[in-house]
């Protein structure tokens, strides 16, 4: 005698709950964790601001730097992206960091 139930094979709990969401969507609902996501966007704000504020110090100081190409840094992503060779990544550090937190900031505040 065959079951002509679909989640037969699956076992009770989590995995037959999923199951039975994925034959009834309609019945699915999931918690939005609201609080927890404002909080988790403040501390990225707060992150980004500082982040900010630090490349902005950084770019000063290398636009007076006189070694290298840390005066082109502002005007030539070339030059920065080759900080390296001046033996002082930090602006760009901050540059790519100040990147991935937008990437993550940008995901969350679409939510």
């Amino acid at each position: 005698m065959t079951s002509d139930d679909p989640l037969q094979d699956l076992v009770v709990g989590y995995p037959k709950l999923a199951g039975q969401m994925g034959i009834q969507p309609e019945t699915t609902i999931f918690r939005r964790f609201g609080f927890l996501n404002a909080q988790n966007l403040l501390y990225l704000q707060a992150e980004l601001t500082w982040l900010e504020k630090r490349l902005r110090e950084c770019q000063v100081e290398d636009s007076m730097d006189s070694k290298g190409n840390k005066s082109q840094y502002a005007l030539n992503w070339y030059w920065l992206s080759q900080a390296e060779d001046d033996g002082d990544t930090t602006q760009l550090d901050l540059v790519l960091k100040i990147r991935e937190r937008m990437k993550e900031y940008s995901k969350v505040s679409e939510n």
